[in-house]
């Protein structure tokens, strides 16, 4: 079974060789930064919403099961309004060669030789015109990823 970091670490990998070839800059952090090179992904435990439940580990008996949930929040440049608005809508968007949900969509395993994760978006929320980070005013979005351990 994978670990929390392990499946940290392989979303953020995912992301990062999906996107590289090309030519943006996409800077994938597995744990949440104090500042962060933009446009960023980072990987943050969680599912938001009222409780806020990152793990859920009563799956099966003899814990061979754990269903993670993350927030993987996307930032943006906020320079110009519009057009951070539109670089955000290609990364969260449905397909693409921006697309981190088409990543994921991919590479459900993460790339784990084990194959013992299975990811998938379910949603995003908390899109937002101005995310502040650092006193730093941001475009955002927060994508909800399911991760199931086994």
């Amino acid at each position: 079974m994978a670990t929390l970091a392990e499946i940290r670490e392989g979303l953020a990998n995912t992301i990062r060789e999906y996107i590289e070839p090309t030519g943006i800059d996409l800077y994938c952090y597995p744990y949440v930064k104090g500042s962060v090179n933009l446009p960023c992904v980072l990987v943050m435990p969680g599912g938001g919403g009222r409780d806020n439940k990152a793990g859920d580990f009563v799956m099966t008996m003899a814990r061979g099961t754990e269903i993670w949930s993350f927030q993987l929040l996307v930032l943006c440049a906020r320079t110009d309004e519009d057009s951070g608005q539109q670089q955000l809508d290609k990364l969260i968007d449905k397909s693409g060669e921006f697309s981190i949900r088409q990543a994921i969509w991919n590479t459900p395993k993460l790339g784990r030789a084990a194959e013992d994760v299975d990811a998938e978006v379910t949603g995003v929320s908390e899109y937002h015109g101005q995310y502040d980070m650092v006193r730093v005013p941001h475009v955002g979005a927060a994508l909800q990823v399911k991760v199931h351990s086994f």
